[in-house]
C-alpha cells in the first residue's frame, strides 16, 4: 500500500506542476492586451514616423522608439553590437538610367519602356535584333528550335501561342502553361541560351505602367557598401506602338501582331531578322544609406546557447508626395506584437520563470526592398544560426481579409510544417490548448500562386534550415496604400494572435529537447 501512496504522490506533485506551469504561461499571456497594441500602434504607424522607408529618417526614429521600449522591458544592450542595433550599408540606385536605342529610335523610359532592376552597368551593341515569337523552349512549341541566339538581342511577344478560341498550343485547353503564368522563365531560358538582352513586348502597356508603377519608379535598394556586379541579363519591357514602329523600320509589314496572328493559327513558330541594331546603356545613379535590425536578447535560464528567434518588419513604404504610407497593419501589427512579447517573456524573466532556451526579439527593416534586413541577420548573425532552433515571423495581423470576412477568428499558419513536423504539431496543440483559432494553410501550398511564403523574412531563416511559422492574416484593399491606418486595425484580433504566438514560443523555448529539422525542403 506504501508503494501505491507513493506513487499517487508523485502523480499529484507532477500535475501539481503542470498546472502551475500552465497558470504561469496563462498570466503572462494576459499581460498582452489590446490596449497596449493600440498604443503602441499609434506611435509606430504615425505621421511623424513618415511612412518608416528603410534608410530614411522614419526608419531610424522607429528604430530609435523600439530600442527605447526594449531598454524599459529591462534588456541589456547586446555586447556583440554594443548596443541594440545591427546596422547594415544598402547602395540605393535610381531606375532611370537604362538608356536603350533601337534602330534610330531612342525608347524613353515610362513613355515606351520599363523595367524591374535585376542587372549591372554595361554598355551593350548588337547589330542585330532577332524577333523570336513568344520566346519559349518546349516540348511542344519551340521558338529557340533552329535558331542562333547567342550574342543576339531578342524581342518577343508576351504570352504563349493560342487559337482563336483561347486554345493554348502548349496546354491544349484554355488553361495558360507555365510560360505565363512564370513571368521569370522566359528571362531565365534567353539568360541560359547566351543572350546579350530579352525586349518583351507589352500589348497592355499603359496598364502595366499604372498598375506597377510604384515598383517600377521607385528607387532600388540592395545590400552592401559596394555596387555588386550582377550576372543578369536586361530585360526591358516595351509597348506595342514602339515594337511596330521598329518592325516598321525594319522593313516588317503588320508589325508583331501579324506575325503572332500566324503563329497562332497554326501553331508554328516564327524566327524573323530585324536587321536594325540596338544599343543599351546602363550607368546607375548610386546614393549609400544605412539602416538597422533592432535586437533585445533575452538569455535562457537551462539552454542559453539554443536560440529561437521572434520576428517582424518595421520599415514600409515612405512617404510619396504629401501622402504618408503608414503601414498600421503592414507591418505596423506585427512590430508592436513583438514589443507586446518581449515585454511579456521580461516579466517572467524578471519574476524567476524565464525560458529555459534564449529568445532573441528582433524587428528588422528592409523588408519593403526584398528582406534585406533579414537577410543581412542570416548572413551576419549575432548568435550561431546552427544554434538557432526556430523562427516565429509576424507580419500583417491586424485586418482580415475578403476570404474570411466578416469572421476574424482566423489566422494564416505559412511554413509550419516545411522542415519540422514537430513544429508543426506543436503549433496544432498550441492553438487546441491555449487559443482555438481557425488555422488556414491556404498559403502553405506549395503551388499557391502568392508565394507568400517566399515574401517575408522567415524565408531567410528556413533557407538555412530552421524551422518556421509566418503568422500572417491575409491582403486587404488598403494593403500598400496611404489608407493602411491605425483606425481600421482590429486590435482585439492581434490580441489573440499575439497570445498565440506567445504560448507557441513559450513551448518551444520550455520544451526538453530542441525542435527535430525533419522534412526535406522541396526545390
Amino acid at each position: 500500500m506504501r508503494r501505491v501512496f507513493a506513487l499517487v504522490c508523485l502523480c499529484s506533485v507532477g500535475l501539481n506542476t503542470l498546472a502551475q506551469q500552465d497558470s504561469l504561461q496563462k498570466r503572462y499571456a494576459n499581460t498582452i492586451t489590446a490596449k497596449d497594441l493600440r498604443a503602441r500602434l499609434e506611435i509606430i504607424a504615425s505621421d511623424d514616423f513618415e511612412g518608416r522607408e528603410t534608410g530614411q529618417e522614419g526608419q531610424k526614429k522607429a528604430a530609435k522608439y523600439i530600442e527605447e521600449r526594449f531598454q524599459e522591458f529591462g534588456y541589456k544592450p547586446i555586447p556583440a553590437l554594443g548596443g541594440y542595433q545591427q546596422e547594415f550599408k544598402l547602395q540605393l540606385t535610381y531606375p532611370d538610367t537604362v538608356k536603350l536605342i533601337v534602330g534610330k529610335d531612342t525608347v524613353k523610359f515610362l513613355k515606351d519602356m520599363y523595367y524591374f532592376p535585376g542587372f549591372g552597368d554595361m554598355l551593350l551593341k548588337a547589330e542585330d535584333l532577332l524577333y523570336l515569337g513568344y520566346g519559349i523552349d518546349d516540348e511542344k512549341y519551340s521558338d529557340y528550335e533552329g535558331q542562333q541566339v547567342e550574342g543576339k538581342v531578342l524581342l518577343i511577344s508576351g504570352g504563349e501561342p493560342t487559337t482563336k478560341k483561347g486554345v493554348s498550343h502548349l496546354t491544349e485547353n484554355n488553361e495558360k502553361s507555365e510560360w505565363t503564368v512564370e513571368w521569370t522563365k522566359k528571362i531565365e531560358l534567353a539568360r541560359a541560351k547566351n543572350a546579350k538582352a530579352l525586349l518583351v513586348i507589352d500589348d497592355n502597356f499603359s496598364t502595366s505602367v499604372t498598375q506597377f508603377g510604384r515598383y517600377i519608379k521607385r528607387p532600388n535598394l540592395e545590400l552592401g557598401d559596394e555596387p555588386t556586379e550582377k550576372d543578369g541579363i536586361p530585360l526591358i519591357y516595351i509597348s506595342a506602338k514602339m515594337a511596330n514602329r521598329i518592325m516598321k523600320g525594319a522593313g516588317v509589314k503588320g508589325g508583331h501582331k501579324k506575325l503572332e496572328k500566324t503563329i497562332n493559327r497554326k501553331g508554328v513558330p516564327i524566327g524573323k531578322e530585324l536587321n536594325v541594331p540596338v544599343t543599351i546603356e546602363v550607368k546607375k545613379n548610386r546614393e549609400e544609406l544605412t539602416s538597422e535590425n533592432v535586437l533585445a536578447y533575452l538569455p535562457g535560464t537551462e539552454k542559453p546557447n539554443e536560440l529561437l528567434v521572434i520576428t517582424s518588419h518595421y520599415d514600409h513604404l515612405g512617404k510619396k508626395g504629401d501622402k504618408i504610407y503608414n503601414g498600421a497593419d503592414d507591418d505596423g501589427s506585427g512590430t508592436t506584437t513583438v514589443l507586446e512579447l518581449a515585454e511579456a517573456f521580461s516579466i517572467a524573466a524578471k519574476e524567476g520563470n524565464g525560458p529555459k532556451r534564449s529568445i532573441l526579439f528582433m524587428t528588422v527593416s528592409g523588408e519593403e526592398k526584398g528582406l534585406l534586413g533579414s537577410e543581412f541577420y542570416t548572413d551576419n548573425p549575432v548568435f550561431p544560426l546552427v544554434n538557432t532552433v526556430a523562427n516565429l515571423n509576424i507580419d500583417m495581423v491586424g485586418r482580415i481579409d475578403e476570404n474570411h470576412a466578416p469572421d476574424s477568428n482566423y489566422v494564416y499558419i505559412i511554413g509550419s510544417d516545411k522542415l519540422s513536423t514537430e513544429l508543426h504539431q506543436l503549433s496544432e496543440g498550441v492553438n487546441s490548448t491555449y487559443s482555438g483559432i481557425d488555422f488556414d494553410y491556404t498559403y502553405n501550398d506549395e503551388n499557391d500562386p502568392n508565394r507568400f511564403y517566399y515574401r517575408s523574412d522567415h524565408y531567410n531563416f528556413a533557407k538555412n534550415q530552421i524551422p518556421v511559422i509566418f503568422y500572417f492574416t491575409g491582403v486587404h484593399e488598403d494593403y500598400h496604400q496611404p489608407t493602411d491606418t491605425v483606425d481600421k486595425i482590429m486590435f482585439q484580433k492581434t490580441e489573440k494572435i499575439a497570445k498565440l504566438v506567445f504560448h507557441t514560443a513559450w513551448e518551444i523555448a520550455n520544451r526538453e529537447k530542441r525542435l527535430v529539422v525533419d522534412v526535406v525542403p522541396k526545390e
